[in-house]
């Protein structure tokens, strides 16, 4: 068995041992090896970096890539995205440093989420499959107005092997310098703040022009209205004889499903372009104030400008009802008893016979894209019926 220890000698070594000053003996040692150094007792070689020029070692070229984006689709906004695009081009190009990968382009969607912006989730994808060495863009505004998001973006990027270098060209920083951390914060709060502040302005304009009726809602969806090229919101001949089907079949006791059920039968596609009508879509258009001539502004709104996503205004915010705004298309008498129904459930609960609507000239027209302002038309329809159509068609732009 081992010695027992001395346990009073090495306790009153050990606390010899605490009170000597530590610091004190630290400083003495530097203080001894810099005077050992200028005395020649230590020796130190330099060396020195060897810098070797263009023509010794071939450049590699860096694997570039541009984002741009624009908020809007206005024409002001257009031209900037073109300005973007032609510029990045001709900078990666004309670099004989640069490879050129791509332009990746965000039309008309808003840097609050990346969620929406589908180019610039490829571009981050693509970045971590190695293809890109360095992204230019034109500011912390275009690459985000979410300070979480563009902070993550740029962190992601950064722990990448090698690392994606962000050239910010208005704020002439470039994240592989580190230094440029605190600074690219600042400006990303500075970015949100700003898109918070113009979210503020346009939901006060929009919220003028709601107080003085004149706000132009959209009809994209709504059966039975359409916006002409002036932005005159319009009777859609052909979809409107859909809505007062609609009505008729309800007030004689149909039920939505029902209605639904029918329109599913014969072919009539949906406000949205759907084979299937449901029951829902039924009660939304009855219970649409469009349909009598009237509009009632702020049904829903933006809780959260960095979503985008829309609320009901459950007595939030005020609503404006405006009454004979525009041509109806069902009587106000008939709208009202369809609300008294609604209110009540007022229709049959068995499945009623519902006569199939007029479908030779049910037509729809196309309200949005290349095609918008044209007519997707029955392809079994003869000649004469063609030409029948043509002549409803220019009797009503004559009006």
């Amino acid at each position: 068995m081992a010695k027992e220890l001395d346990a009073d000698r090495i306790e009153k070594a050990r606390k010899k041992a605490e009170t000597v000053n530590r610091k004190e003996q630290e400083r003495q040692i530097l203080r001894n090896t810099i005077e050992q150094n200028r005395k020649g007792e230590r020796k130190v070689t330099l060396i020195m970096p060897v810098k070797q020029s263009d023509s010794d070692v071939d450049i590699k070229k860096l694997r570039v890539a541009a984002y741009c984006r624009v908020s809007t689709l206005e024409e002001e906004q257009m031209g900037s995205f073109e300005m973007q695009v032609q510029h990045f081009t001709e900078v990666i190009e004309n670099n004989p440093r640069y490879d050129f990968v791509k332009i990746y382009k965000d039309e008309g969607v808003s840097g609050t989420s990346v969620a929406k912006r589908k180019e610039f989730q490829n571009m981050i994808r693509d970045a971590q499959h190695g293809k890109i060495d360095l992204i230019l863009t034109k500011s912390i505004s275009r690459f985000g107005r979410n300070i979480v998001d563009i902070l993550t973006s740029l962190q992601l990027l950064s722990d990448l092997t090698p690392p994606v270098a962000v050239n910010f060209e208005v704020e002439g920083i470039d994240t592989s310098d580190g230094r440029n951390k605190l600074l690219i914060s600042i400006l990303s709060a500075l970015a949100e703040l700003e898109s918070q502040q113009k979210s503020e302005a346009v939901k006060a304009g929009i919220r003028y022009r709601m107080h003085e009726g004149v706000y132009k809602f959209s009809v994209q969806n709504t059966l039975g209205y359409y916006r002409d090229y002036t932005g005159t919101l319009k009777i859609e001949p052909a979809e409107a004889e859909i809505v007062r089907y609609i009505y008729d079949s309800f007030l004689e006791g149909a039920s939505p499903q029902n209605i639904a059920d029918a329109l599913t039968r014969q072919g009539i596609a949906s406000p949205k372009g759907m084979i299937h009508w449901r029951g829902g879509t039924i009660k939304g258009i009855l219970s649409n104030e469009k349909y009598c001539g009237d509009v009632l502004y702020q049904k829903t709104y933006t809780k959260d400008f960095l979503t985008h996503k829309s609320v009901k205004n459950d007595n939030v915010l005020i609503q404006y009802h405006w009454e004979n705004c525009h041509s109806a298309i069902i009587s106000r008498t008939k709208w009202d008893k369809a609300q008294e129904f609604l209110l009540k459930k007022k229709w049959g609960s068995q499945k009623s016979q519902i006569d199939n609507i007029p479908k030779k000239f049910v037509v729809a027209r196309v309200k949005s894209g290349s095609l918008k302002g044209f007519y997707l038309i029955n392809p079994l329809w003869t000649k004469e019926e063609r030409e029948q159509f043509k002549r409803i068609l220019k009797s009503l732009n004559d009006l």
